[in-house]
């Protein structure tokens, strides 16, 4: 294979390839049509999105909603988390509790945020919250219980107090599972936030998106979705690239 080649990063070509079969079957496929637009008009519909104060508004609006979310469910879920994995009776009498909670769809709840808080920045944010601080409680809790057990007993034996065993044992085996919930709970916030416009009516993308879809303006309609991705691509690397340089003994 040339050395040009092999120097092409390959989600790049899987992008390329994507982007393609896309701008196909919007021009000959069974999907062309008004109502699907094809790749080409999406991304110049992107590009014209690029320059609109409303659509940066809204990018800074569903930033908001995630990122508060996101910040106060790992405030929350870490220490009650830690605080849990330390005792065993904690831990089992909490997990199911916490599993049943984290299983709920934070959609089902946007009838009773939007009864009680309203259609606001602060309803996608409290729905942010309720999606991760239970899962980042339970998976830290995981990892506090995960520690070693030969490392703990060896420390005891050599009179080791608890803050030394939390310090090198317990933390270091929860940072990993924390890293890991880091992670899904950054992807989970976007996710979120982008609903709570979309269904609940809050600010944002969501709600920008919503409205392209009423009005049938199919390429901006593709080109929000296209600005989703990318986002949440760059969120995702950008948490991917700190656990590297903060978590580096996981080797993930």
């Amino acid at each position: 294979m040339p050395a040009v080649i092999r120097r092409i990063p390959a989600g790049l070509v899987s992008a390329v390839v994507a982007l393609l079969v896309w701008q196909l079957v919007g021009t000959v496929g069974p999907l062309a049509g008004d109502s699907f637009a094809t790749a080409s008009e999406a991304i110049g519909a992107l590009a014209l999105l690029l320059g609109d104060p409303q659509f940066w508004g809204a990018v800074l609006e569903t930033l908001q909603m995630a990122v508060l979310g996101f910040v106060i469910s790992m405030a929350i879920g870490v220490p009650l988390g830690f605080l849990i994995g330390l005792s065993r009776f904690a831990y089992r009498s909490t997990k199911f509790t916490f599993d049943f909670f984290k299983v709920i769809p934070p959609i089902v709840l946007i009838p009773i945020a939007i009864l009680v808080i309203g259609p606001s920045i602060a309803m996608g944010v409290w729905l942010v919250v309720f999606a991760n601080v239970f899962a980042a409680a339970i998976q830290t809790a995981y990892g506090v219980r995960d520690a070693d057990p030969v490392l703990l007993e060896t420390m005891r034996c050599y009179r080791m107090g608890v803050l030394q065993q939390i310090r090198y044992v317990r933390l270091p085996s929860a940072s990993v599972q924390i890293a890991i919930s880091m992670r899904i709970a950054a992807a989970a916030s976007l996710i979120v936030a982008v609903v709570a416009g979309l269904v609940g009516g809050a600010p944002g993308l969501g709600h920008l998106l919503a409205l392209y879809q009423s009005s049938g303006t199919s390429d901006r309609t593709y080109a929000v979705v296209l600005a989703l991705g990318i986002l949440g691509l760059t969120i995702s690397r950008l948490i991917v690239r700190a656990q590297r340089r903060v978590v580096f003994w996981s080797g993930r």
